[in-house]
């Protein structure tokens, strides 16, 4: 029996810190997109600086945004 061909789509993932990095991969879905950002964010943490910093991480679809996730560290006192 004939089994369609499951397309995967290209999703493109923006970090900036003041630079920019970007990669891409291609995913069966936003859900997978969604959960690849999370672990990217989780990598991203391994970096922060407790005298503070901003990131940002932007998934882009077809090149639209999908998602965004912004880490702000900042010391209060």
């Amino acid at each position: 029996m004939f089994q369609p061909f499951n397309r995967m789509t290209r999703y493109s993932f923006m970090i900036s810190d003041g630079g920019v990095f970007s990669d891409s991969e291609e995913l069966p879905d936003d859900e997978a997109a969604w959960h690849q950002a999370v672990r990217t964010v989780r990598d991203i943490e391994t970096t922060l600086s407790s005298t503070g910093g901003d990131w940002s991480l932007v998934v882009h679809r077809g090149g639209h945004p999908l998602y965004r996730i912004d880490v702000r560290v900042q010391r209060l006192s």
